[in-house]
């Protein structure tokens, strides 16, 4: 079902968010074409994702980016995963 909330970019979400740029560890399973990640490490502290919330997919360029809104015990978080240079970043945390 699909969740605006989950959406951080939407003019309307009354949530604070913390925008970042940084770049993460991420254990995630690749399989028929999708991606779920499991976990992730942010300054060696392990989130485990409970939840995947919404999922998207935008493109810049040649870059394909995989986008998760993901619920952890600690909070919500916006991951991304890059298609170009296989990197995981933490784009931004909800408070």
């Amino acid at each position: 079902m699909f969740n605006p909330e989950a959406r951080w970019d939407r003019p309307y979400l009354k949530q604070k968010t913390n925008s970042l740029d940084e770049i993460i560890r991420v254990c995630a399973v690749f399989d028929k074409g999708k991606i779920e990640p499991r976990f992730f490490i942010l300054k060696n502290k392990l989130y485990k994702v409970r939840r995947i919330n919404y999922f998207w997919q935008e493109r810049n360029g040649e870059v394909a980016l995989n986008i998760f809104s993901v619920e952890t015990n600690s909070g919500l978080y916006q991951i991304s995963f890059n298609n170009k240079n296989f990197l995981w970043n933490l784009d931004k945390i909800i408070e």
